[in-house]
């Protein structure tokens, strides 16, 4: 129950625009190549996200990929992937 009610808090958002967001702050971390970025749904058992970046397409370089993922990580914390 605290979980729907973590998740309810959260704003919720569709793929789509979830996904528009991660694909912004990857193109500005980048600087400016065209990645294409998806999500993936979690079912999480206890309180936490549930949706995470699930690939970057091209793949960044080892270091570039974690400034990347970095930058994407606090819009998990702060939506929640709506129901499809």
């Amino acid at each position: 129950m605290k979980q729907k009610r973590k998740l309810q808090q959260m704003p919720t958002k569709s793929r789509a625009w979830l996904e528009a967001e991660c694909l912004k702050l990857a193109k500005r971390t980048l600087g400016g190549r065209d990645p294409t970025v998806t999500i993936r749904r979690l079912h999480p058992k206890g309180m936490g996200p549930n949706w995470k970046v699930a690939d970057i397409i091209p793949q960044p370089t080892r270091r570039v990929s974690g400034e990347v993922r970095a930058a994407l990580a606090h819009l998990t914390g702060a939506y929640s992937l709506e129901e499809e």
